[in-house]
């Protein structure tokens, strides 16, 4: 993982216990151990999210980080669960990188982490917004999950009026890291620009050695970033 400056890392996260209907604040030795924080907190719709986090050894591996409305009440790991968009377990994990897709429908979110998945308590909390950008938001699809060598892939997308022209779209094998799109364009197996296109479909030829790729999406071919991805798999 890409090592974060601390003047330039984004911070925030309001951590709570519950206590049957009581809310009480954790030891400090608790909160040193329970972090969530983001590079920026506004994104477009479908956007690639990568969030990082700490958790206590103690927790069990059904402990999980989910996007919630931010109009949820806090506090009930049950109440969470019935409205979580995406979520993610630790699996065990005290520290690490997950990353999520921004919801499609623009609003304020919260990453909210609980101690468990039966019947436990949300213990840290990171809002973020959904903003959709002028000109339309950021979607990728393609019409199938799985191709044989050399297979045609018709991929469909939407992309902001105010990506540059050399905004971009790359097959990438899955085993590299998401996020950085200068890291993706050491790695890309095929690409092609979006050449000021706000919507429409590019066909790809899927590569010829068996594997899991991604189909991923970048804001600029100039130290951009990547903004959204969808997995799929080449075999006999």
């Amino acid at each position: 993982m890409k090592k974060i400056s601390l003047t330039k890392k984004i911070a925030v996260v309001v951590v709570v216990l519950a206590v049957g209907a009581v809310f009480v604040l954790p030891t400090m030795a608790q909160m040193r151990d329970i972090s969530m924080w983001l590079e920026k907190t506004s994104f477009s719709p479908g956007e690639r999210i990568v969030l990082h986090f700490k958790a206590p050894a103690s927790f069990p591996t059904s402990a999980w980080i989910g996007i919630i409305p931010s109009n949820i009440p806090h506090g009930s790991e049950a109440t969470n669960d019935q409205h979580d968009i995406e979520y993610k377990y630790l699996k065990g994990m005290t520290s690490g990188t997950l990353y999520f897709t921004a919801p499609r429908k623009a609003g304020t979110y919260d990453f909210r982490m609980h101690d468990r998945d039966d019947n436990g308590s949300e213990v840290g909390s990171m809002p973020f917004k959904v903003v959709s950008p002028t000109g339309g938001g950021v979607s990728l699809s393609i019409d199938k999950r799985s191709y044989r060598p050399g297979e045609q892939i018709k991929v469909t997308f939407t992309a902001p009026a105010t990506y540059s022209s050399n905004a971009w779209i790359g097959i990438i094998p899955s085993n590299i890291p998401h996020g950085s799109e200068a890291t993706n364009d050491q790695h890309d197996v095929a690409y092609q620009y979006l050449k000021g296109m706000t919507s429409g479909t590019l066909y790809f030829t899927a590569p010829g050695n068996p594997g899991s790729y991604d189909m991923r999406m970048h804001d600029s071919d100039s130290n951009g970033t990547e903004v959204s991805s969808v997995s799929f798999n080449v075999s006999y």
